[in-house]
């Protein structure tokens, strides 16, 4: 330690210009003073600087940690720095991240096409996360300056889920989303390019398929059972297949194969053979017991066509044979088929103009009462006379009217001319017109019966409407507020072709009918069938107990008719009473002829032999009635 004494020197004089020690004491302080204050001006405006700082990067951190992507800052390949979003989608835990984590443990493809990327395009690539899983990314490199650094940035963003909706698009795109196989655009491309590629030496089979029944299925239970069978046959169809072969729905309950292998056509029957066998088998659904069947069509490539439009069509011809010679079967395309085709592609043509060239007539089929032995009434019955074909028959013709959207106005011209037909006999005979479910499901059809009935002058009570159970299926509701308001104009109802189909007792509960038709096939095996006679019983006494008229069509044979008399059937119709003739043949029975100047009213012998009504009865004894077919039928 060391002490100093200052001593003034008193041989010094100090000029009168020096500044006095109190002056510069003043300025001393001043400065000091001045000195002070900008430090801490200087001071004050570090820590506004320095807050800004903070809170700048405190938002950038808040929109680094908010941001969609994740991020991740480098330093050379180790990663110093990431929001949230990075490390959730590495799977690790942003309040915990690992340190000094090489990005390519991350991303092993950075140091690839990643790193070479920069710019503003995405690359996809695959994310190891935390577990080893990979990961579905997008990634991108940016360069920019972090603390006064260059650094590089790699941003990521998950497209997992994107990629899963584009691949779930892609597939309903060419797949059945009820069954999951192929759609028809797929089987199009399949058939296209398998075309391309095939050879005389190499051809291919493309069966098509539909189900039996399924409508009938759909309409009874409903929409989620159809869909249940639909989703099991296709199934079925799947293990059905080889290697290699392709199946497709194409629609409704339409499929279509594509089948590859050299032994044709054999295996394509083995193939169908099989299909039959599988789908014919009964489909379980909840607590119902359902079965369908599949009838199948074929055409061979080469053999039968050699473009995919040509043979789909030839395939689909197939089906139709096999649909209309037996459900359940196997056809394979000939060229018999072909012209087929040609000849229903002329018919529909030439069907839409036979209604105004005249073509149509209709002929009438007597009806007759066991119990009073006269004729009750006709049914119209439509035919068509065509100019080079000649006379077509109805079921050739009525389906393909149905097909083309031509029953309405065909319908509507039958009603209308069977009424005025029966408005000018003198006789107050009943006349019958077959309904179609397409005509009566047409808007304004009730309106237009009324109409018909009131320009023609006839008694609704004298016109009897038949359907058919087709009508009762498709849509009960609309059905009956139909049929109620046919009945309140005054006509009757019948039930036509009853036994067939999926007949229901429901029906004569929940329909306004008056009569019951028994189906022709039921008929003709009476003397033969145990079971038809006792279908033919069953119907004939629930006519009776709901008090219903009961009509048995198709009678040809004298037993026949003795026996549905034996059961107390009331009325027949057939080739036995006489086969459809045009109106003037009964003139004599509509017109009243029969009874003109003989108080017999036509059933004596002498007026049954002068007249030749279509059926005749005569006394025998009070001990029946025996019925003399006219001679001129096919039945005489």
């Amino acid at each position: 330690m060391v002490a100093v004494t200052i001593i003034p020197d008193p041989r010094i004089v100090l000029p009168a210009s020096a500044i006095e020690g109190r002056a510069l004491a003043v300025a001393v302080v001043s400065i000091t003073i001045a000195i002070m204050l900008v430090a801490l001006g200087v001071a004050i405006m570090e820590a506004r600087l320095a807050r800004s700082a903070a809170e700048e990067a405190e938002r950038l951190k808040h929109f680094t940690q908010s941001a969609m992507e994740g991020l991740a800052i480098l330093d050379g390949e180790t990663i110093i720095d990431a929001n949230e979003t990075f490390w959730c989608i590495a799977g690790y835990n942003p309040a915990d991240p690992p340190l000094a984590l090489s990005i390519r443990e991350i991303l092993p493809a950075h140091a690839g096409y990643i790193a070479r990327s920069v710019g503003p395009a995405f690359v996809e690539a695959r994310l190891l996360d935390r577990l080893g899983d990979t990961i579905d990314v997008e990634a991108a490199v940016r360069t920019g300056c972090v603390g006064g650094v260059q650094r590089e940035m790699v941003i990521v963003r998950d497209i997992t889920q994107r990629k899963a909706a584009a691949e779930r698009i892609a597939h309903l795109a060419s797949h059945d989303p009820l069954t999951g196989v192929a759609n028809r655009l797929s089987m199009s491309r399949a058939l296209d390019s398998a075309l391309s590629m095939a050879s005389d030496a190499a051809p291919l089979a493309l069966l098509c398929l539909d189900l039996d029944r399924f409508k009938a299925i759909n309409d009874l239970h409903g929409h989620p059972v159809g869909d249940a069978v639909l989703v099991e046959v296709a199934g079925r169809i799947r293990n059905c297949l080889g290697d290699g072969d392709f199946v497709a729905r194409l629609g409704g309950d339409e499929f279509s194969i594509l089948q590859f292998t050299g032994d044709q056509p054999h295996d394509a029957m083995v193939l169908a053979e099989r299909l039959i066998e599988r789908l014919s088998q009964p489909l379980i659904y909840e607590n119902l017991t359902l079965h369908v069947g599949t009838s199948v069509g074929v055409a061979l490539y080469p053999t039968n066509a050699i473009s995919p439009e040509d043979l789909h069509k030839k395939a689909d011809l197939a089906l139709y044979r096999a649909k209309t010679e037996g459900r359940g079967v196997v056809r394979f395309f000939d060229e018999a088929m072909d012209q087929q085709l040609s000849r229903r592609h002329q018919m529909e043509d030439d069907l839409r103009a036979a209604l105004g060239l005249d073509q149509f007539y209709l002929v009438y089929q007597p009806l007759a009462c066991l119990e009073t032995g006269g004729i009750v009434g006709f049914e119209a019955l439509l035919r068509w006379k065509h100019p080079v074909y000649g006379e077509v028959s109805p079921t050739e013709f009525v389906p393909l009217a149905e097909d083309a959207g031509l029953i309405v106005p065909i319908g509507e011209w039958v009603l209308r001319e069977a009424c005025r037909e029966a408005a000018r006999w003198e006789q107050r005979l009943k006349i019958a017109v077959n309904l179609s479910p397409v005509q009566i499901a047409t808007s304004g059809f009730v309106e237009m019966v009324e109409q018909t009935l009131s320009s023609t002058g006839l008694d609704p009570s004298r016109l009897d409407l038949e359907v058919t159970e087709g009508l009762l299926v498709k849509d009960p509701a609309k059905s009956l507020v139909i049929l109620r308001e046919l009945r309140a104009l005054g006509t009757r109802i019948a039930m036509d072709d009853f036994g067939t189909g999926y007949s229901s007792l429901s029906y004569f509960r929940t329909f306004p009918f008056d009569k019951v038709k028994i189906d022709q096939t039921f008929v003709q095996d009476l003397a033969e069938s145990r079971e038809a006679m006792a279908i033919v019983k069953a119907i004939i006494g629930l006519g009776k107990g709901l008090g219903l008229s009961i009509i048995a069509e198709g009678v040809e044979t004298m037993e026949q008719m003795e026996l549905l008399l034996a059961e107390g059937c009331q009325k027949i119709q057939g080739y036995l009473v006489s086969p459809p003739r045009t109106i003037d043949h009964f003139e004599h029975i509509v017109l009243n002829r029969i009874s003109e100047g003989h108080p017999c009213h036509g059933r004596c012998d002498a007026c049954f032999e002068r007249l030749r009504p279509p059926i005749g009865f005569r006394k025998i004894e009070n001990d029946g009635l025996r019925i003399s077919a006219f001679p001129g039928s096919q039945r005489a």
